[in-house]
């Protein structure tokens, strides 16, 4: 039976989750006691008082080693959690104590690369000069997972379809509007009218699997009863897409909110036709259990008023 949460947090030390972590990363008695610095009889001891004081037993014995049960993963996922704030911790007090407020991980998604992303970034460089900040461009999955395994402190980009997101903070900022482009003096740019199915004849560049705009792109041409292209480029660099646009007649779907930066400057323009898809709102992203340092505290606040302008 599991010990009541007074008595756990009464007697429960760092000592102890750190031995949990150390223990999951050999798998082995031996190995975790060298790395510890202990005796293996010293450690089993350990280990057992652990396991007195949550009631029940964590790892399993095995003749391949030791290896945590369903309830040592449980609190030796904690236990990383309890570590990675101590060290955010330790690492906010060194730096408020040197002038600055710290450092921040952002992960973004592509889309808002030329607008939300360096806004921000430059309103908290120009209000904190001191702030450490790297910004990872990833797709939204790929960075909702890093989120989680905290290699990145906050987040801006949509939950997909169907991921847990029972851990998430989620502060909605509106929905991203995908539509075709093409370069400025594409040959159907200046067309009063055009049709889904003259665009048919181009090569078109599409996202790989399995990004949204790759479903979209398939989507298009299935509700509208076309057959898909014939001619297409698979790439999952927007950089690249955008680049074939510029030096060709291809077509392509993008959102609004990273086309809107080319358009400006004459570049890449949505083409003359009577549809766009709405996907699920972007908005900033982060873990509920986690504890919020002040350069996050800071970057937050930052996001939802420019995302707000």
């Amino acid at each position: 039976m599991i010990n009541p949460l007074n008595l756990i947090g009464s007697r429960l030390r760092m000592r102890h989750l750190r031995l949990l972590m150390v223990l999951d990363e050999h798998g082995s008695l031996r190995k975790a006691a060298e790395a510890m610095s202990l005796t293996q009889p010293a450690l089993t001891k350990s280990l057992h008082e652990i396991e007195e004081l949550v009631g029940e037993p964590l790892f399993s014995r095995t003749p391949k080693g030791i290896q945590p049960n369903t309830l040592g993963d449980a609190v030796i996922r904690y236990a990383r959690l309890v570590h990675t704030d101590l060290g955010g911790l330790h690492r906010e007090l060194t730096a408020l104590k040197s002038g600055s407020i710290g450092n921040i991980h952002i992960g973004g998604i592509q889309a808002l690369s030329n607008s939300l992303l360096p806004t921000t970034i430059a309103f908290l460089k120009k209000e904190h000069p001191l702030l450490g900040i790297t910004v990872d461009i990833e797709t939204s999955d790929q960075l909702l997972k890093a989120l989680e395994q905290d290699k990145i402190d906050i987040v801006v980009a949509r939950i997909p379809e169907g991921y847990p997101s029972e851990n998430l903070d989620f502060v909605p900022f509106g929905a991203e509007v995908i539509v075709p482009v093409a370069r400025s003096d594409h040959p159907e740019m200046h067309k009063r009218k055009v049709t889904l199915a003259a665009l048919q004849k181009y090569c078109w560049v599409i996202q790989s699997q399995p990004a949204p705009l790759r479903m979209f792109f398939h989507q298009l041409f299935r509700d509208a009863r076309i057959s898909l292209p014939s001619s297409t480029v698979e790439t999952s660099s927007t950089l690249l897409s955008l680049s074939l646009l510029k030096e060709s007649d291809m077509v392509s779907l993008q959102p609004v909110s990273l086309i809107s930066y080319y358009e400006r400057m004459n570049i890449i323009g949505r083409l003359p036709i009577s549809l766009s898809i709405k996907m699920n709102s972007y908005g900033l992203v982060t873990r509920k259990n986690r504890i919020p340092t002040a350069a996050m505290q800071v970057a937050a606040e930052a996001f939802i008023k420019h995302a707000r302008l």
